[in-house]
């Protein structure tokens, strides 16, 4: 059985705290100031310690009011994102929602589930946006953004949605023509088409058929976003590295090979970011659980 607790008093002290006097809580909350200072005497005694010190200029918080009200706060805020889902539970996703992604993973993997998404949902006015650089000014447009690069904004909400590899790709047609390649001295006789502005620029370590080893490239061509480096790839012009939702993807998987296929360069994450107070909207949240399905091959929640 719960012990009897007299919450009342709780949100009185809280109020005093915040307000810097009881006062300032009196006129916060609507009540009168003996109503406040009663209740607070009470929970003081119910606790058998001092919250609060009193003197003739001020009242501060006591050492174990300090701590008294951390911890209530923080329970409050639990309270209040319990609530909030709770509300927010098996709502139907309705009015706007801006979703941003990178440029290729955007295209590949998140434009089919945001159509499937906008045919499940019709009340819900999509905008969808890709771009691999977004400038400061225009951070705080969008709803959700999945990314794989990440964000440096703290103040962002990110949650991992899935992860995928990368391995050494080359076209099918340049690859007979070549004729086998066994080992990584092969590849020093294929030009490698570069990231201008990804991770690998000093080489990328590879792992998987053997100890694992750094492997170092100058880049015949330095391309960005990454579509043209697969177009470039495709074209004939060399080999990169690339990561499986490209390689896999049914519009190119026909016309690409892996080289070395027992290595695999360094893997990356599926991030999806929210601003704290849009988190729980039901669109947001729903669309997050529907990029999760994408990426792990599930089928969408009913």
């Amino acid at each position: 059985m719960r012990k009897k607790i007299n919450f009342n008093g709780i949100t009185y002290f809280i109020a005093v705290i915040e307000a810097g006097s009881i006062s300032g809580a009196a006129r916060a909350l609507g009540v009168s100031k003996s109503v406040i200072s009663k209740a607070v005497i009470e929970l003081e005694a119910a606790l058998q310690t001092d919250l609060l010190l009193r003197t003739s200029k001020q009242l501060l918080p006591t050492k174990a009011g300090e701590v008294f009200y951390r911890r209530c706060t923080s329970g409050i805020e639990a309270i209040e994102t319990a609530f909030l889902d709770t509300q927010n539970h098996g709502a139907i996703p309705q009015g706007a929602l801006h979703i941003l992604a990178n440029a290729a993973y955007g295209r590949y993997v998140v434009l089919p589930v945001v159509h499937a998404f906008a045919a499940r949902y019709p009340s819900c006015q999509i905008r969808f946006s890709l771009s691999d650089d977004v400038p400061e000014a225009q951070m705080t447009w969008f709803d959700v953004a999945i990314r794989t690069r990440p964000f440096d904004d703290p103040s962002l909400h990110v949650r991992r949605v899935g992860s995928f590899q990368r391995h050494l790709v080359i076209s099918r047609d340049y690859a007979d023509r070549l004729g086998p390649i066994t080992s990584f001295d092969h590849l020093h006789a294929i030009p490698f088409i570069g990231y201008v502005d990804m991770p690998g620029r000093d080489g990328w370590l590879m792992t998987g058929g053997g100890e694992p080893r750094l492997l170092g490239l100058s880049p015949h061509l330095s391309l960005g976003p990454i579509n043209l480096i697969v177009e470039s790839v495709l074209a004939g012009q060399g080999y990169s590295v690339l990561p499986d939702f490209l390689y896999d993807h049914p519009s190119v998987s026909p016309r690409l090979q892996k080289l070395l296929p027992e290595w695999s360069a360094e893997p990356g994450d599926v991030l999806a970011y929210t601003y704290p107070a849009r988190q729980r909207s039901a669109s947001v949240r729903l669309f997050i659980d529907w990029m999760i399905c994408a990426v792990q091959g599930l089928p969408f929640p009913a």
